[in-house]
């Protein structure tokens, strides 16, 4: 899954969104020294939804129906498949509209961007800026979308990543895909629910109460 998956499958609390989206930009050196619990359970459940994602039947089979141009980072254009299929469906799955979603997503990120590594502002700028979050609904936007991911990649990585491909593909195999995202869906969020219990507790706990 990408970004938005990892967004609607967070629990609605800022920095535990904060720390479901951070894995993504930087390695465990620098997620690590982060001592924000709340930071700390969004890093350990955006590890969880890749776990399942990565290891679900549906996922592995898919890659294997890529063409040679996009098997080597097949990881990569499924996950972007998949959250063009969840901007397709937002509302039937999440029972929320996207566009206030998003709003909320990154109003939450802004308030706690001075808690994650340097750099994280940057991001988000550019994220707000360009409607990252916003942009997969298309097949179109798929290809911008993985068109800067491609920027991130080694030059010679670049060589093997082609993003017009991965658009072409969607357009051809647009049925197949979206009947595994389902399948993968359902069972990622099974997955979340059943460990977010444990990880985020469903209220905070009390501020102290300062005695005069």
């Amino acid at each position: 899954m990408n970004w938005l998956a990892h967004f609607a499958l967070s629990p609605r609390r800022d920095r535990v969104r904060l720390g479901n989206w951070l894995p993504d930009l930087f390695g465990p050196a620098h997620l690590q020294v982060l001592t924000d619990s709340e930071i700390q359970a969004g890093v350990t459940l955006h590890r969880i939804i890749d776990h399942a994602t990565d290891r679900h039947p549906r996922v592995q089979s898919s890659l294997q129906t890529l063409p040679p141009g996009l098997r080597r980072g097949g990881g990569i254009v499924l996950d972007v498949y998949w959250d063009h299929f969840l901007s397709c469906h937002f509302t039937q799955l999440t029972g929320e509209s996207l566009e206030p979603f998003v709003k909320e997503v990154l109003q939450d990120l802004r308030q706690t961007q001075h808690l994650a590594p340097a750099g994280t502002a940057e991001v988000l700028a550019a994220m707000t800026a360009e409607s990252w979050l916003t942009s997969y609904a298309t097949p179109e936007g798929v290809e911008l979308t993985l068109t800067r991911i491609r920027r991130r990649l080694s030059p010679r990585a670049q060589e093997a990543f082609s993003p017009s491909l991965a658009r072409e593909f969607l357009i051809e195999h647009h049925s197949a895909l979206e009947s595994a995202f389902h399948e993968i869906w359902r069972a990622v969020s099974s997955a979340v629910e059943s460990r977010s219990r444990t990880l985020v507790p469903s209220a905070r706990d009390p501020e102290p109460r300062i005695e005069n």
